[in-house]
C-alpha cells in the first residue's frame, strides 16, 4: 500500500477524522477566525467589544477543553487559539482607540462591555 493511501486511510479512520463531529465542528469554526481577520480592515468604532470579549472567553475555555476531552482534538485547540488571538487583537484595538480618545480605564471597560460611546447619555422620562 502506498504511503499516501496509508496516510489517507489513517486520517479517514481516525477518532477525530472527517467522519466525526470532532473534525467538522472545528473546520467550520475557522469561518469565525476568517471573519475576525476581515474585521481588521473595519474602522475600530464598528467593531463590537462585547462580541470579541465573548469570543475571547469561549475560545480560551475551548482551547483548554480540547486537551481534556477524549480524544484530544488538536484541530479544535488550533482554531480556538487563533480565535482567541483574533478577538484579543480586536479588544486591544478598541482599548487603544478609547484610551487615545481620552477615556479613562473604567470608561474604556464600560465601552467594551456595553458598547456605548456617548458619555452624555441621561435618563429621560
Amino acid at each position: 500500500m502506498s504511503t499516501v493511501r496509508f496516510a489517507f486511510r489513517r486520517f479517514w479512520q481516525s477518532e477525530t477524522g472527517p467522519r466525526t463531529v470532532h473534525f467538522w465542528a472545528p473546520t467550520l469554526k475557522w469561518g469565525l477566525v476568517v471573519a475576525g481577520l476581515s474585521d481588521a480592515r473595519r474602522p475600530v468604532e464598528k467593531v463590537s467589544g462585547a462580541q470579541n470579549l465573548s469570543l475571547l472567553a469561549t475560545a480560551a475555555i475551548w482551547t483548554r477543553w480540547s486537551f481534556v476531552i477524549t480524544p484530544k482534538n488538536n484541530l479544535l485547540a488550533a482554531v480556538n487559539a487563533f480565535l482567541a488571538m483574533t478577538a484579543g487583537f480586536h479588544l486591544l484595538r478598541i482599548a487603544d482607540f478609547r484610551i487615545r480618545s481620552g477615556d479613562t480605564m473604567g470608561e474604556m471597560c464600560k465601552y467594551i462591555v456595553n458598547g456605548t460611546a456617548d458619555k452624555t447619555i441621561t435618563k429621560t422620562n
